[in-house]
């Protein structure tokens, strides 16, 4: 037996009468008298009985249509959930983000769920290095991030974000609010630990030795707030993302670093070859909002 042959027996337990059953649905009535024939005789039973010109169901076939209906209901929904599925309507996203895409990723998700209701996405906050073992292993489906990554042919890229390197520094009377990155080569640093963020971390050595001077790293932290936070009690001065606001925070001043070197872009990353439609669209949305 078929799912055909078993809405034909649904439709005509409906109508009682071939001809009406034959024309719901769109067949010919000898195709119909047939497809009962091979459903009764996979059977082993008749579910209707036909006499003096009227159609009937047999004991069998009452006991067996509420069965039958409740089946039909629960393939016409998988048929349906499968469609929204393929289409990226509905299904699965698991996104890794950070602290430079704190903004971006959140709105992006807010569209997507306009378009795709009934899906399930999940967001974490992760690092860099997390984010890629993650995505190795197949616990995410994107990230965002520095690249080049390890193994890079496994990816594919999009360009996501831009940020820049900005310095902050104690808020003090009588300094220049636009000083060099140069000017602070004998202060003592407050740096993100290369262990939460390597890419960081490497970018803001980089670009202080680009200036002629290696920073006196005084205390390494994981989160850019702490590191806020000890450079207004007084212990140094700090690098962060310009996306990342200071403007709540007293005491500290932020000096922009006009140096092209401080710039640096954050990636979508995603395995390549991932056919799953709910990542394709909301890569289509992060397009639509990529740097140019």
């Amino acid at each position: 037996m078929d799912i055909y042959q078993l809405r034909s027996f649904v439709v005509l337990a409906e109508h009682l009468h071939f001809g009406r059953a034959a024309k719901a649905l769109h067949l010919s009535q000898p195709a119909l008298t047939k497809q009962i024939r091979r459903l009764e005789e996979d059977l082993g039973s008749s579910l209707f009985e036909r006499a003096h010109g009227a159609t009937r169901l047999s004991s069998v076939g009452e006991t067996w249509l509420p069965q039958v209906r409740e089946l039909l209901a629960r393939f016409d929904q998988t048929a349906t959930l499968g469609k929204k599925t393929a289409s990226g309507a509905t299904g699965r996203l698991r996104i890794g983000f950070g602290f430079h895409t704190l903004q971006l990723v959140p709105a992006i998700v807010v569209e997507l769920r306009r378009t795709a209701p009934d899906s399930l996405i999940t967001l974490r906050d992760m690092s860099t290095a997390e984010q890629a073992a993650a995505l190795g292993a197949g616990l995410l489906d994107v990230g965002f991030m520095r690249t080049p990554l390890a193994e890079p042919a496994k990816y594919q890229t999009m360009p996501a974000i831009k940020d820049r390197l900005t310095l902050v520094a104690p808020k003090t009377a009588g300094r220049p609010t636009k000083r060099r990155l140069a000017d602070f080569r004998n202060e003592p640093f407050v740096s993100i630990s290369r262990e939460r963020s390597p890419g960081f971390s490497q970018h803001m050595l980089n670009l202080c030795s680009a200036h002629g001077f290696h920073p006196r790293i005084v205390q390494e932290v994981h989160e850019f707030p702490t590191a806020i936070a000890l450079v207004r009690a007084g212990m140094g001065i700090t690098m962060i993302p310009e996306s990342l606001s200071t403007a709540d925070v007293d005491g500290v001043q932020r000096h922009r670093l006009e140096d092209r070197r401080a710039v640096w872009t954050v990636d979508a990353v995603w395995r390549r070859g991932d056919t799953n439609p709910l990542l394709a669209e909301f890569v289509r949305l992060l397009q639509l909002r990529r740097p140019r």
